[in-house]
């Protein structure tokens, strides 16, 4: 069976998901809905550099919306540059439409339930997306890679090997030095600008049950079947460049910020039980101390038996980021599982099992 597929997006994440969409073989685009004026009105396989593909690229949604297709793979940057509210709208309409939708947009999505919508998923999120899947008949699945897997789903599924847990630590390393977004990366970050205590990436971390990274914690202890007493933010350190450097936003100058590590810690039975701890990176050249890597996850479940385990991945393709290609692989392999469950929203802990990827021929592996 070929899925009709229409990519919705084609930034970071969405450029690799249209790659995904054209060469996997039970995979037909259908559509694309493009936001660059530059990219409407050309071939996607142009906006891939690849072979026409007969699909021209629109920026208009009621077209999308008037297309069949059996799943829309929606990876607008939906809850960094607008409003989640704009985002809800167009996957509620896309869903009442009769199309099914994986979407990576909003990460407060990635663990919803009736009692547990965060803010900066728009008003009454859960209940506009049950109806507008009965009203289709659709089913919507919203997932990333973190949260939605390396963080939450991951550890999860090692656990099933423990026999007692003591505690559970993640690491997440990334290299920020490729991402392109002057906003995200100096406003939003704080990176390549001089260290302050009234850092964003603190105020937003503070707010912890306000946080994306709330719903791995909340994930976690849902399916272990604990109660988490809190759950607080650790603080956030800093390494500063040594030297000037480049980057794809441009030139780090000595004494800004060039690394940064922070952390959550979820409190069970007034313990610390789940760790998580990032690390963000423009150069390994600072804090030798710390975890280096780009796109590399680290697991560490101690108790018996006591696991340790890694994700650590790379891509040459498109925006050179893993961490973009991983996001939107988890949305786009879970498609037929997607398309042939019942009607209604799903989460990880929800959805099927299911494998991924495809199979290359010989010739072109």
């Amino acid at each position: 069976m070929a899925y009709r597929v229409i990519q919705w997006g084609t930034g970071n994440v969405g450029k690799h998901a249209l790659r995904h969409i054209v060469e996997r073989p039970d995979f037909e685009l259908v559509g694309l809905r493009v936001y660059n004026p530059d990219k409407v009105g050309k071939d996607a396989g142009d906006v891939l550099g690849v072979r026409s593909t007969g699909i021209i690229a629109t920026d208009d949604r009621d077209e999308i919306l008037s297309l069949e297709a059996d799943c829309v793979s929606y990876n607008p940057l939906g809850g960094t540059l607008e409003a989640g509210e704009t985002a809800l709208d167009d996957i509620c309409a896309l869903l009442a439409s009769g199309k099914n939708v994986v979407s990576s947009a909003v990460e407060q999505m990635a663990y919803l339930l009736p009692d547990l919508a965060l803010a900066g998923v728009g008003d009454r999120a859960y209940d506009r997306l049950s109806e507008a899947c009965d009203q289709g008949q659709t089913t919507f699945f919203h997932v990333g890679i973190n949260p939605g897997y390396t963080m939450d789903f991951w550890p999860l599924q090692l656990s099933r090997l423990s026999r007692r847990i003591d505690r559970i630590y993640v690491a997440e390393i990334l290299s920020m030095a490729d991402y392109p977004s002057e906003h995200m990366m100096r406003d939003a970050m704080g990176f390549a600008r001089p260290p302050a205590p009234d850092n964003p990436v603190d105020a937003w971390m503070s707010r912890t049950h306000d946080t994306p990274f709330y719903l791995c914690m909340r994930m976690i202890a849902d399916s272990l079947g604990v109660e988490l007493d809190d759950v607080r933010y650790g603080g956030r350190e800093v390494a500063l460049a040594e030297k000037p450097f480049e980057i794809a936003i441009g030139t780090v100058e000595v004494g800004t910020v060039a690394a940064m590590k922070f952390h959550l810690e979820g409190i069970v039975k007034g313990r610390v039980a789940i760790h998580l701890e990032w690390v963000w990176r423009l150069t390994d050249d600072v804090a030798h101390d710390w975890p280096k890597g780009e796109g590399l996850w680290i697991l560490d479940i101690a108790g018996d038996p006591h696991i340790k385990s890694k994700i650590q991945t790379a891509t040459t393709f498109d925006s050179r980021r893993p961490v973009s290609l991983l996001v939107s692989t988890t949305c786009l392999n879970a498609i037929p599982t997607v398309c042939s469950a019942k009607p209604g929203l799903l989460n990880n802990l929800r959805l099927p099992a299911h494998g991924g990827g495809y199979l290359c021929s010989p010739a072109s592996a």
